[in-house]
């Protein structure tokens, strides 16, 4: 826990959490208002399987790009 985390625009996993975030949160609000069905919650795990899928690779290719 050495690294330092920087809530800013500047650290790219930031703007890619509101990148990834704010079309998501976006598509639930429609989906519970205008839709009969009850699977809003697939909407979330797709964020967070993305998000965190493209976490994974981007933090390996910047510790091997280090190493």
């Amino acid at each position: 826990m050495s690294e330092r985390f920087e809530l800013s625009f500047k650290n790219k996993e930031v703007r890619m959490w509101c990148y990834l975030a704010i079309p998501t949160f976006i598509i639930l609000i429609l989906m519970i208002n205008y839709s009969d069905t009850n699977y809003q919650f697939f909407v979330l795990l797709a964020f967070w399987a993305i998000f965190y899928t493209w976490r994974y690779f981007y933090r390996k290719k910047n510790k091997d790009k280090t190493s």
